[in-house]
């Protein structure tokens, strides 16, 4: 694997990133670590920020993890985000499947009470962080409990099927799934909500958020303020400003780039989306995020300063389509989510 500035090693089968400077050579977190031995070990958002920035130097392809070949393979590579195998999974992945039972979508610790209860919540965005949290709920002895559905975005408002422009609504089970997630936050009154959603929603009644940032605004503050209502003394955490990138070649896709420039992987360097409905939607439900009371966490640090390397420190951090980070990418930055849940007011995450 490419090292340059940053020593890889494996934990639990996935990438990650040590400490500056000194190489480790055991897992960290591995069986009979402290939770705050294994947890201090992992990389901080600064030394994230040192492997992007030496990232843009680096010239031609080496072996990545995961392989180039992996995610661009048009069966794998769009699974590379999707949560542990399981009955949640196979849910998340079905558009009008019934919502999800707890049962089925309880990581890490299962007997843990109330006030060592996460509920992670959102649409693929809230997949994608799954296999890291349910790790992080692991090492922490804490229950983590999700409630994913990929296009339903967390916004009230009806919409298209699957969130897709131009096709049929009102999506029902999307509907259903909304209902159950508050039902859900009732009953189980987590200590720590946290919200990962696609700040973008195509209504059933034709209205989009993306040229009506006040509505977007508007629906997320409706949602997340229920979701404070339903568990008022839970620490809450919204996932926000995932970069939607677009390559130099114009396609939005860098692992389709680096598979045509693989002797100048710079030019698959990605931006965030230039499109000023992007950028206002996402700046309009990240305000009403925070008006509802939820502790903002920007991810757009984790992959990008004023580009996004398509490759960082041995790694392609994204899904096939570029829509997602995968898991292997997720699983280096566990670091540096725990250290901002840690900071989440009455969290139940300690540092």
């Amino acid at each position: 694997m490419f090292r340059r500035c940053v020593t890889a090693i494996s934990i639990v089968g996935f990438t990650m990133l040590a400490a500056l400077p000194v190489a480790a050579t055991v897992d960290p977190c591995g069986s009979g670590a402290s939770p705050s031995t294994c947890l201090a070990s992992l990389p901080t958002e600064s030394q994230i920020a040192a492997a992007i920035a030496t990232a843009h130097s680096v010239k031609t392809l080496g072996v990545t993890s995961p392989t180039l070949a992996y995610l661009a393979n048009a069966s794998t590579g769009p699974r590379s985000f999707f949560m542990p195998a399981g009955r949640c999974n196979q849910v998340a992945q079905m558009a009008d499947a019934p919502p999800p039972s707890v049962k089925d979508c309880t990581f890490g610790q299962a007997t843990a009470p109330s006030n060592r209860t996460i509920f992670l919540t959102g649409d693929s965005r809230a997949v994608m962080w799954t296999t890291t949290l349910a790790r992080l709920a692991t090492i922490n002895q804490m229950r983590l409990v999700v409630m994913a559905k990929p296009g339903c975005v967390a916004q009230t408002g009806s919409l298209t099927y699957m969130n897709v422009p131009g096709r049929p609504g009102p999506w029902a089970a999307c509907d259903r799934f909304r209902t159950a997630v508050m039902s859900t936050v009732s009953t189980l009154q987590p200590s720590l909500i946290i919200v990962a959603s696609n700040p973008s929603a195509s209504l059933a009644d034709g209205r989009t958020t993306t040229t009506r940032s006040q509505l977007g605004h508007d629906n997320a503050l409706s949602y997340l303020s229920e979701l404070r209502n339903r568990a008022p003394n839970a620490a809450l955490a919204a996932f926000v400003s995932f970069p939607l990138v677009t390559t130099t070649s114009g396609g939005a896709n860098p692992v389709a780039c680096l598979s045509a420039h693989k002797a100048n992987i710079s030019f698959c360097d990605v931006r965030p989306r230039a499109g000023a409905g992007d950028d206002a939607v996402g700046t309009a439900t990240t305000q009403a995020a925070s008006e509802a009371g939820f502790t903002i966490v920007n991810q757009r640090s984790w992959l990008c300063d004023s580009t996004c390397p398509a490759v960082i420190n041995g790694m392609i951090p994204y899904d096939r389509e570029g829509m997602h980070v995968n898991n292997t990418y997720a699983a280096s930055l566990m670091g540096v989510v725990w250290r901002k849940l840690a900071a989440v007011p009455q969290s139940p995450l300690s540092i």
